[in-house]
């Protein structure tokens, strides 16, 4: 699947969209460092993001992110 339609079938997902609706996720990823973090596509500094870091800690988006693997990559 290239990454078109990989992001189009991911937009289409009530559990995505969820995700992105949180405050903590929109906070996070409208944050120009984390956005610069991104655009390197070097994963390592998205992760190493301490803002990024936290958000990864929260019981909140830890069940969002399991609801959506969940629901989206384990179709």
């Amino acid at each position: 699947m290239d990454k078109v339609q990989f992001l189009a079938r991911l937009m289409k997902d009530e559990n995505f969209r969820t995700f992105l609706a949180n405050p903590k996720v929109r906070e996070v990823f409208l944050d120009p460092e984390f956005q610069r973090a991104v655009k390197t596509q070097d994963m390592g500094q998205v992760m190493t993001n301490p803002k990024f870091a936290v958000l990864m800690q929260d019981p909140d988006i830890a069940r969002l992110i399991i609801t959506l693997k969940a629901s989206f990559f384990e179709k």
